[in-house]
């Protein structure tokens, strides 16, 4: 049976599909980005399906007791984010804003990196590049070179050298010559992404693309270039301050819960191998300040929480957060008032994660509550105390995960009493920690009095 032919319509800036054409895009709000796109639609007897019915394989024949074979970067954070090192054959996207230190974090890592590296730029020239690398003190002995911009040419050049790692600055700058659109296009940059992936799984090199962001933060072009590679990186950092976090969106080699911490100076990227130190440098003691331990996968971070309450001048009080969840301060401050009596119908209320750090983790609620009737009340908290726990609508507090290694941590930093939740009989408690165990938010108000 001859291939029924049939029309697509598809949004050339966020690649939306349509039926029949639309002047105005619904889903990005754009106007004549819609055109045709050409498919074909073979409808198949099922005696011809059969034909072409593929080989299978019993996966229980390919489970190996020996771990995947990985590339260390030589980044302590960045082998953490991505589980122990660059899995053979992955594909990493990596976005962040311009400007926070993405082709900066590559160099060193092509730097660090135990073999050879293919190094292809399309935004930069081999002198900027080169005055790079003198100013952050790198070498680059092992790191080959190329402006070439067309895909063809880059997969070419990289089955020749065959290096271990393959680093793309940028996806956007990048363009196929058999595809349609300018370069940065849907079409472009999935039929530039669906190369890079066949280049790795056919040869194992490693590949890491850099990706725009749009001005909302999100890796720039369609949801499908996240789907089409292993790995989706974000490289975040807070308008001059030097903190950089790496975190992993997207991670099918590792976790998806780890945070790599690294600061920007004059020679590039450090890594910060005890962050809750650099969180903590800078304290403030007094009414409103509470520290508070952060799970980020296997490691515990030490924070200060800040929370400012002050006299409302308008109708309906304000409520600004940073680095917290606004919409939950509303709701914790409602339990507030309703099972505590800590009122602030009249007052702004303020929260503020100290050094630009970011966390929707659940066991903040009882570090923003602390702090903000520390600051309503007027009354200091110990420098000593960490404050951890997660609090329902009933005002109760409940026990959340990792606690034995948050304690360990705040120990560990010189911290002597804790406020949070009942823990397990069989917790192993670390020495020299008093915990302070209070199951509702009254009682927590109450022993902040």
């Amino acid at each position: 049976m001859s291939p029924k032919s049939s029309i697509i319509y598809i949004c050339s800036n966020c690649d939306a599909q349509y039926p029949k054409w639309v002047g105005r895009c619904n889903q990005c709000g754009k106007f004549g980005t819609v055109g045709t796109e050409p498919t074909a639609v073979t409808r198949q007897t099922q005696h011809t399906a059969l034909n072409l019915a593929g080989a299978t394989v019993s996966l229980s024949d390919h489970i190996s007791e020996t771990p995947a074979r990985r590339l260390a970067t030589g980044w302590v954070e960045i082998d953490r984010v991505l589980g122990g090192g660059l899995a053979s054959a992955v594909v990493v996207l990596l976005t962040g804003e311009p400007g926070v230190g993405k082709s900066t974090l590559l160099l060193g890592l092509a730097e660090r990196c135990s073999g050879s590296v293919l190094y292809v730029s399309g935004e930069e020239s081999v002198e900027q590049v080169a005055n790079r690398l003198k100013r952050l003190g790198l070498k680059g002995k092992n790191i080959s070179f190329t402006n070439e911009v067309d895909i063809n040419t880059v997969i070419a050049t990289a089955r020749q050298l065959n290096p271990v790692l393959l680093v793309i600055d940028s996806l956007q700058a990048i363009r196929a010559s058999e595809g349609v659109g300018n370069p940065g296009s849907p079409t472009q940059v999935k039929m530039i992404l669906s190369e890079l992936v066949a280049l790795a799984k056919e040869t194992g090199i490693a590949v890491v693309v850099i990706g725009h962001v749009t001005k909302e933060g999100v890796a720039a072009g369609p949801k499908t270039i996240e789907h089409l590679v292993d790995v989706v990186l974000s490289l975040d950092g807070v308008e001059h301050q030097a903190l950089r976090f790496l975190r992993a969106n997207k991670n099918r080699f590792g976790p998806t819960d780890e945070v790599g911490v690294f600061e920007m100076g004059e020679a590039g990227l450090r890594e910060i191998t005890n962050p809750s130190a650099i969180f903590l440098a800078e304290r403030h003691l007094g009414a409103g300040s509470c520290i508070t331990a952060v799970l980020e996968g296997s490691r515990s971070l030490l924070i200060e929480l800040q929370a400012l309450v002050t006299h409302s001048r308008l109708n309906y009080p304000k409520r600004a957060t940073t680095g917290f969840d606004v919409n939950r301060l509303q709701v914790l401050l409602a339990v507030l008032a309703e099972r505590a009596g800590v009122k602030l119908n009249f007052s702004d209320v303020y929260i503020n994660l100290a050094g630009g750090f970011k966390s929707r983790e659940p066991a903040l609620d009882l570090a923003v509550c602390a702090a903000v009737a520390s600051a309503a009340l007027k009354r200091p908290l110990p420098n000593d105390l960490v404050v951890f726990g997660e609090v329902g609508l009933g005002g109760e507090i409940r026990p959340v995960v990792g606690a034995e290694k948050r304690l360990q941590e705040a120990a560990r930093l010189g911290f002597k009493q804790a406020l949070t939740a009942g823990l397990p009989a069989n917790a192993k408690l670390p020495k020299g920690l008093e915990i302070a165990s209070v199951k509702t938010i009254y009682e927590a108000v109450e022993w902040i009095r």
